[in-house]
C-alpha cells in the first residue's frame, strides 16, 4: 500500500476496486466524489447483483465497470482504492502495480484525515464489536461527537468527513483491514486486542499470517500510546513485546479499580469480560471520569445477536447468538449455559478446529446442524459418540429445532460458521432466525438425518 492523503486525490482518476457487501464501497465512492476525485467503480459482480449499492450512488458523476475487471481501467487510473475483501492473491493487484497505480484503502485515507483526533482502535478474534460499541457509549459522556465506525459497516472515509477537532473516534478493525493498514504516526492513542484464536484461514492461510495482519495495529504507535491486552495468551504476550508505548494486561481484578463488580456489567458471560474492561480503561484514558463510567455502563443496552436471551411468543426460551461465526464463542456459550441447551449451528465451513466444541455438544439433548459446516461438525461429533440431525438449509434446521422444543430447554442459535453460503451476512441470518421464533409454533416435526 502507498501512503496517500485525501487531498492528493483532487482531480486524479481513482478506481474503487470492489463495492463490498456492507455499504463500504458505495460510501467510499461518495466520499471520493466529495474529495473531487474522478471516480470509477469496478466489481467482479454484474450490475444486476449490485443494484442496492448502485442505487446509493444515483446522480453522482461516477463511471461503472461491472461484471469483471479489465486491464484498461487500471491503465487509466492514477490511484486504486482496494476493498478489504480483495485477497492478496488477486491478479488485479499485480496488474495495478504493473500499470503504475498507487494503491490505498479507504481506511488508510480516512485515518490520514483525522490523524489528530483521539482514537481507540479495536481488533481481535472475538469481542471486537461489543468492546467498540461499549467504548463509544462510555465516551458519549464527553463533549463533542464519538464516531463508532470501521468493521461495523459503512465507509470509514465517508463517516470521518464531518468530524471536527472536538470529536473522537472508536474504530473496530478486522484482520482484512489491518492487513493493509498504514496509520498516521502515533495512531491509535489506545489499541485493544480483545482476544485471539485461529480464524479466517481461508484468507490468511496460516494462523501466523492472521496474527501478523492484526499486529499491524501497533506499527504506528509511539511511547505516548497505550495497548490494552487480555491477561493471558501467547498472542497477547507477542503484542506486549512489540508495543512502543504503555502496556496494560486486563483481568477481573481491574474492575475494583473502577468501583465495579461483575454484577455491574451489562453481560454475565466470563469470556466477554476483557471487552468490558478494555472499554472502561480506554474511555478513562480519553478523559471519562469514574463516576460517568459507572453511570454509563449501567445504561449500555448492548448490540443485537450477542447472547440475547428472551422468551418468544410461543413460550420458548431462546438465546440469539447469531454473531457467532467461530467455534470458540459457541463453545463458551454452551459451557456458560450448562444443561438442557438445544444448539442450532452450521453454515459455510472455514476449516477451523471443532474438537472442543464437539466435546461440549455432548451435553446438549439435541443438535440441529446444517450446511457444509454443520455436516463436518456432525461427523466429528459422531466420532466421539455424539449424534446430531443434519439439514440441507439453515431455515430447515431452525424450523425443526423450534418445533421440537420441550419445556425447560433453551434453544441456542449460535451458527459457528460463516453465513455466506445462504445469506448476505450474519445479521441477515440472525434476522431470519428471529422471524422464525415468531412464526414457527411448537409441534411435531420430521426431517433431517443423522450422520452416516
Amino acid at each position: 500500500m502507498d501512503a496517500l492523503l485525501p487531498t492528493d486525490l483532487s482531480g486524479r482518476k481513482v478506481l474503487v476496486m470492489g463495492l463490498g457487501a456492507f455499504g463500504g464501497g458505495a460510501g467510499c465512492a461518495r466520499a471520493l466524489v466529495q474529495l473531487r476525485a474522478e471516480v470509477t467503480v469496478t466489481d467482479l459482480r454484474p450490475a444486476d447483483a449490485l443494484q442496492e449499492a448502485i442505487a446509493l450512488l444515483e446522480g453522482l458523476p461516477i463511471t461503472y465497470a461491472l461484471g469483471g475487471h479489465h486491464r484498461e481501467m487500471f491503465e487509466a487510473a492514477d490511484v486504486v482504492v482496494v476493498n478489504p475483501a480483495v485477497p492478496n492473491e488477486s491478479k488485479w493487484l499485480q496488474v495495478a502495480h504493473e500499470c503504475g497505480c498507487l494503491l490505498t484503502t479507504e481506511v488508510n485515507l480516512a485515518l490520514s484525515l483525522v490523524a489528530d483526533l483521539p482514537a481507540i482502535a479495536i481488533t481481535g478474534t472475538h469481542g471486537k464489536s461489543t468492546c467498540a460499541s461499549l467504548c463509544a457509549h462510555l465516551l458519549d459522556a464527553l463533549p463533542g461527537t464519538t464516531l463508532l465506525a470501521g468493521n461495523l459497516g459503512g465507509s470509514l472515509l465517508e463517516q470521518v468527513l464531518p468530524l471536527t477537532k472536538e470529536d473522537r473516534l472508536v474504530v473496530e478493525l478486522s484482520s482484512f483491514q489491518t492487513e493493509r493498514l498504514i496509520a498516521p504516526p502515533g495512531w491509535p492513542k489506545v489499541a485493544i486486542l480483545t482476544s485471539f484464536g485461529s480464524d479466517h484461514l481461508d484468507r490468511h492461510h496460516t494462523v501466523e499470517a492472521y496474527a501478523k495482519a492484526k499486529r499491524n495495529l501497533l506499527l504506528a504507535q509511539d511511547e505516548t500510546c497505550t495497548v490494552l491486552l487480555p491477561s493471558t495468551g501467547a498472542e497477547a504476550d507477542q503484542w506486549s513485546e512489540l508495543a512502543h508505548g504503555t502496556v496494560e494486561r486486563l483481568d477481573k481484578n481491574c474492575l475494583t479499580d473502577f468501583g465495579l463488580t461483575t454484577a455491574d456489567l451489562p453481560f454475565s458471560e466470563p469470556y466477554r469480560l476483557t471487552s468490558a474492561l478494555a472499554a472502561l480503561r480506554a474511555a478513562r484514558l480519553l478523559g471519562v471520569d469514574d463516576g460517568n463510567l459507572r453511570a454509563k455502563i449501567h445504561s449500555y443496552s448492548g448490540l443485537p445477536h450477542r447472547m440475547h436471551a428472551f422468551v418468544d411468543a410461543h413460550g420458548r426460551n431462546i438465546i440469539d447468538n447469531g454473531v457467532a461465526t467461530h467455534p470458540e464463542p459457541t463453545t463458551a456459550a454452551l459451557e456458560h449455559l450448562g444443561e438442557n441447551v438445544v444448539l442450532i449451528a452450521g453454515g459455510k465451513d472455514k476449516g477451523l478446529n471443532l474438537q472442543q466444541l464437539c466435546r461440549t455438544c455432548a451435553h446438549c439433548p439435541r443438535l440441529y446442524f446444517y450446511g457444509e459446516g454443520g455436516q463436518r461438525l456432525a461427523l466429528e461429533c459422531r466420532s466421539i459418540g455424539v449424534e446430531a440431525l443434519v439439514f440441507e438449509t439453515c431455515r430447515a434446521a431452525m424450523e425443526a429445532a423450534l418445533k421440537t422444543w420441550i419445556p425447560g430447554e433453551t434453544v441456542l442459535f449460535s451458527p459457528t460458521f460463516s453465513s455466506y453460503d445462504e445469506f448476505r451476512n450474519f445479521r441477515d441470518r440472525a434476522r431470519i432466525f428471529l422471524s422464525f421464533c415468531s412464526s414457527v409454533p411448537v409441534g411435531l416435526h420430521e426431517g433431517g438425518h443423522e450422520t452416516a
